[in-house]
């Protein structure tokens, strides 16, 4: 039986909650790890003094409250998209801050949203970019001994296992792999589907459910939705994957603090 570890995205809370009290709160709420987001304002500190100590306060907060730092996620990858070659700068820019802050803490997994796609370029060149856009993003990541996770995301492409292996194929699976979001698959395909292809160059997975009804589709806490978890389980198993499962979930707007609760106590009856 392989033991996943449990942890918690920062996006979880509100933004009334600085990290560091999240930090505290994810590890009373029993998760093993805690996934911290760097911002605009990492970009703009990037040389400075002002980074490497806000990320060694991260780290220090993290060792004192006894939980890991696997991954680092950003938004940032929405803001500048790397199908468009005049963005590659900024994309660049960006991978290396999360690299850096990733160095500092000791996290292993950037999550990397593969671009969004645009009307003007066919669906072939949207995964020749991203490929190549990847394979030079790979040596930055490198430079840091970290690894460059890919996440299917909701941007109108890789919507399914074939596109992204497609995309992996010819890049360095030490280097990019895949950071599977197992709510992301649905409405438009099946985690299991996922799972079955993908195998071990999935790096790192976020868990969410998804929950689609005539008048309503939403993102949700895990035991939600229709995400059949059993069958999760059972493919995590059989591939034999032990890493991360990073909850990446909305907080409740009555409640900032009874969301990660309840999906800790809901993770840990799947996966417990």
């Amino acid at each position: 039986m392989v033991h996943v570890r449990i942890g918690i995205n920062a996006w979880s809370y509100p933004s009334t909650i600085n990290m560091h009290d999240a930090i505290k709160h994810a590890k009373s709420a029993g998760f093993e790890l805690f996934e911290p987001v760097i911002d605009e304002s990492d970009l703009n500190s990037f040389n400075s003094s002002d980074f490497s100590r806000k990320w060694s306060n991260v780290k220090e907060t993290a060792e004192g409250a006894g939980i890991g730092l696997y991954t680092i996620a950003t938004g940032l990858y929405w803001r500048f998209n790397m199908i468009l070659e005049d963005q590659f700068e900024k994309v660049s820019r960006v991978l290396e801050t999360q690299a850096k802050a990733a160095s500092i803490i000791g996290a292993k997994v950037l999550l990397v949203v593969p671009g969004v796609a645009v009307p003007e370029l066919s669906y072939e060149k949207h995964i020749e970019r991203a490929k190549a856009t990847l394979s030079k993003l790979a040596k930055i990541a490198e430079n840091y001994s970290v690894v460059i996770g890919v996440e299917n995301v909701w941007n109108r492409m890789l919507a399914s296992p074939l596109d992204m292996r497609m995309l992996l194929n010819e890049l360095d699976p030490k280097v990019v792999g895949v950071y599977l979001d197992v709510g992301n698959t649905l409405p438009h395909s099946l985690p299991e589907h996922w799972i079955m292809t993908l195998k071990d160059r999935i790096v790192a997975m976020h868990a969410k459910d998804f929950l689609a009804e005539p008048n309503r589709c939403t993102f949700g806490i895990p035991l939600t939705g229709s995400v059949n978890w059993s069958n999760v389980k059972k493919l995590l198993n059989e591939i034999g994957y032990g890493g991360p499962l990073t909850a990446e979930i909305p907080p409740y707007p009555g409640d900032p603090l009874k969301a990660a609760e309840d999906t800790a106590s809901s993770l840990k009856r799947i996966f417990g």
